[in-house]
Formats: structure tokens, sequence, C-alpha cells
């Protein structure tokens, strides 16, 4: 086996990951006390570098999109990603640290995957209802913590799980194909028996899932994680040709596909997902228009110094904002041609893409106690109180926070749902909640760490046009923070907010 020199153990800080190199492998190497641990460099969700990360405990955080894996084995403890980090064999000689690298086979995966079982004896049978990142974490789970009963997997999309947030980014800039976005191999449910049934769910009816088709599919446990369906204005012309929603894979190509004809868009609504979106229509040299009612993109959410900064760099990168408008209608015959404002502006346009949210799609399933936005709340393990055996996650879940009860439309929450509800189905106890965290891709990357919907004030550590933090406080407490070019600092108070388990003071 190939022996390498990597570094003097002196120049290794404690608890500050280190990139060294092992002839042709990259490794993070890891010193706490006299140990030295040795991991794979990339982390398994993007490939993004390790060493930028921070350490805590027994803890390494990506300090991208905040995976976190165990710094003692490289197993990986919260998403997003999956796979494991290859450890590798460390010894220390007169103060040099030399790891050994075995002589892999070709294509052998950096990200060892959990190991799992396959459908045996036990005669129980769990439903997934929804093929997103929490059906497909769910499904994962359940293999690899033992489940050997039946999988069923019931979803109106037939693709296999792909990555969601990049339909906004690369799809639609035309960097990608819907096919790339797959988060595992293809057949990977198929090789941990899980049953893949296409079909729309209407119904929970006692210990059974009622198809819209009228099947019944018998449970123990269902977990139930349709995601979320586009909202669409009560508008007149909105069901013309020409108007798109994105949510979907096949939303996605759609837009894709009419935008290379296109020249001009018009986006209404000013979200993630629609600012996102106005960003790639304007790389591929669309003139684009984002219509909003607010005066700021964004303010709800992060305060107007920051949303004026993230429109700013928008408008750099050609986007146009019309704020104070109020849609009145879509205009066309055959197609949409132009979106008509209140006070009789019409936008022309060749394509319209509708960005003003989505509701939880366990909205249409019958037998379900639901909130007045379509909701269902739920216990700390995503449980349905009154309904024995039924967990609902992702973004159709009032869960319980440790910033309080919310609904967050995020894909890492999604996942850890996924995750929380397969422990729950084989009645595992459940670990501590994480702290919510998403990001997104604007002019920059921007990251969010923990959940304020509201704030007494907003303290700024740097200036928002350029690399800052910004912590939300409410009552004296930190609720969450936000940041751009900061990424080790956000990852940092990530952690703080896990070992607090809630809120920090502020």
């Amino acid at each position: 086996m190939p022996r390498f020199d990597t570094a003097a153990i002196a120049d290794i800080p404690e608890d500050t990951p280190v990139k060294a190199s092992a002839g042709a492998t990259d490794l993070v190497l890891i010193r706490q006390g006299d140990a030295v641990r040795a991991f794979t460099h990339a982390c398994p969700h993007l490939g993004l570098p390790l060493s930028k990360g921070v350490v805590r405990g027994d803890t390494l955080i990506c300090a991208f999109h905040h995976a976190c894996f165990d710094t003692r084995t490289g197993r990986q403890a919260q998403p997003p990603g999956h796979g494991d980090l290859r450890s590798y064999d460390v010894t220390v000689e007169d103060g040099r640290v030399w790891v050994d690298v075995p002589d892999l086979p070709d294509g052998a995966e950096p990200h060892p995957l959990p190991a799992y079982v396959r459908r045996g004896l036990d005669p129980r049978r769990f439903v997934i209802v929804g093929s997103g990142a929490a059906g497909e974490a769910c499904a994962l789970a359940l293999r690899e913590q033992g489940f050997e009963g039946q999988v069923e997997m019931i979803s109106p999309d037939t693709r296999a799980p792909y990555d969601r947030t990049a339909l906004s980014k690369a799809v639609l800039a035309g960097g990608k194909r819907v096919d790339d976005l797959t988060l595992a191999a293809a057949d990977a449910l198929a090789e941990r028996d899980v049953t893949r049934i296409a079909g729309t769910v209407a119904a929970i009816e006692g210990n059974h899932v009622v198809l819209a088709d009228g099947g019944r599919h018998a449970f123990d446990a269902v977990f139930l994680a349709p995601g979320g369906a586009p909202n669409v204005p009560d508008l007149p012309g909105t069901d013309l040709p020409g108007i798109h929603a994105l949510r979907s894979a096949d939303d996605g190509q759609r837009i894709a596909e009419a935008a290379a004809h296109a020249s001009k868009a018009v986006l209404v609504g000013g979200g993630f997902i629609g600012l996102e979106a106005a960003l790639s229509l304007a790389k591929r040299g669309l003139d684009v228009t984002v219509a909003i009612r607010d005066a700021v993109p964004l303010a709800k959410v992060l305060g107007e110094r920051i949303g004026r900064a993230i429109m700013a760099e928008h408008e750099a990168k050609g986007v146009r904002f019309l704020t104070g408008a109020n849609v009145a209608g879509i205009e066309g015959t055959d197609r949409a041609t132009g979106v008509a404002l209140e006070d009789g502006t019409v936008l022309e346009t060749d394509l319209v893409l509708l960005a003003v949210g989505v509701h939880p799609a366990t909205g249409a399933i019958e037998g379900l106690p639901r909130e007045g936005n379509g909701a269902v709340a739920t216990g700390a393990d995503l449980s349905v109180p009154g309904l024995p055996g039924v967990y609902v996650g992702g973004d159709c879940a009032l869960a319980p926070t440790p910033f309080g009860p919310a609904r967050i439309e995020h894909w890492r929450v999604a996942r850890q749902h996924g995750i929380r509800a397969a422990r729950a189905m084989l009645g595992a106890p459940s670990a501590p909640d994480d702290i919510p965290f998403f990001w997104t891709a604007l002019g920059r990357q921007y990251r969010y760490v923990g959940h304020a919907e509201g704030w007494d004030d907003i303290r700024f550590d740097g200036d928002p046009a350029e690399a800052f933090v910004a912590r939300y406080v409410k009552d004296g407490r930190v609720m969450a923070a936000v940041g751009a070019g900061r990424d080790a600092d956000l990852a940092r108070l990530h952690l703080d907010m896990k070992a607090a388990e809630g809120p920090l003071p502020a």
C-alpha cells in the first residue's frame, strides 16, 4: 500500500481542516490533540473543498451547503449529499504525518455509501408519497437503518429523484439538462427493493392510501411528502400557452426550451426562485423584467438593506425591476404576448414565468387535518396527531423547530425530514432537531441559517454590498443570520446554534 508524507504535524492547527495531497489523492487532515485523521477532501454533495469548512468537537461542517460529518469516522451526519468520507490510515513519525492510500480499482467511490439491507421477511409495509428530496431520503434511510419490509414510493413523477435546486439555475441558464440532475444512481432505489408506483394520492382512509384512480395501498406507516404546487393567480389569461411556473423537472425543461426561442421574459414575483430564474434567463441573453408589488425584493424576508443589494446585483447583470406593479392579467390570443398591469401598462413578452410561491400539495389529499394554507401540523417526529402511523414532511409540514413551529420550503430541511420520518416509522428515537439552513445563488451565493419570521433589529457585520453577516434579533435572541462572502462565519454560527439547540443570545 503506497504511503505518503503529507505534512508536518506542527503545521496542522487543532480543530482546523487542512488540505493535503497523497500522490494524486487530495485529503483533508484534521488534528485533535495528538490524533490526526485523514479523509476525502471533496464533499459528497457537489465536490467542494472540505478544507474550507469548520470543525467543532466531533463535527466537520462544509462551509458551502452545511453537510456535516463525524470527525472520528467520516460518517455523514447531516445532508445534503449522500455518502461518507473515505477514511485513510494515519501514522505520525518524527513530527511528520504519513497517510496510507490503498490502490483502489478504477471508478472506486471516494464517498462510500452506508451499508443497507434489501427486502427480507419483515411483513410490514411502509408507503412513501412523493419522490422528491424528502421521499428519497426516507427510502434510503429506511434500508440503511435495517428495515427489511416492503417499501412503496408513490408519485406522479416517474423520474428518478433529482436535485430540484438546480432547475432555476443551471437548467434555465442552459448549462445542464434535466437528466443531469439525478441525485443518486438511477437504479439506487431498485437496488434497495423500493417499488416505484406512478399515481396521485387522493385520500388517507384508515390504514390505506387511496389513489385518484381508485387504487388502494395498505400501510403500517406512511410518510406523506408530495411537496408543493405552484400558486397561480386568479387573473384573466393565466391559462394561455407561453405561461409557466417552475416546480418540476418537466417545468424546467419546458421553460428552457421556450427560452431558446424567446427574446423577452417577464417574471411575476420576486422570491428566491423567481430571482434565480431571472438571472438564469438573463445569462441566456433574454431581456428580463421582474414585476413585483413591493418596492424592494425580499425585503420581508431579509430586510430592505439586503434586498436593495440583491436588486442592484441583478440590475448590474441586465435584469430590470418594475416595483409597485399589480398584475391585472395576461394578454394574448393564441399565446401570452404581454403582462397587463392595473395602471394600464402592458409588458410585451415572449415568455411569462409566474413565481408567486407554492402551497402544500397535501391540500388535495382528503383525510388529513390541515391548517389554513393546507399545511399539516405535526409532532416533533413528524407524526400527525390522531392518525396513527401517518407522518408528513417537507413543504407540507408545519413542524416544530428550535425556533417555533414553522413550514420551511427548503431542500436541506426536506431531506432531514425524510431521515427523521424513517427513524420514527421504525420506532427509533429522533435526534435533536438540526438548525434550518438554506442557500441561494443570486448575484452571488447567499447563505441563511436559523429561522426568523420577524425581527426587532438586524445587526450588520460588514456591508451588504460587500462581504457581510447580518443577524436577525427578536426579543434579545439571534433567531437567524444571513451572509455572503463569509461562508466559514455562517458555518460557525450554525454550529453555535446547534450547540445551543436554537436561538443565540444577542
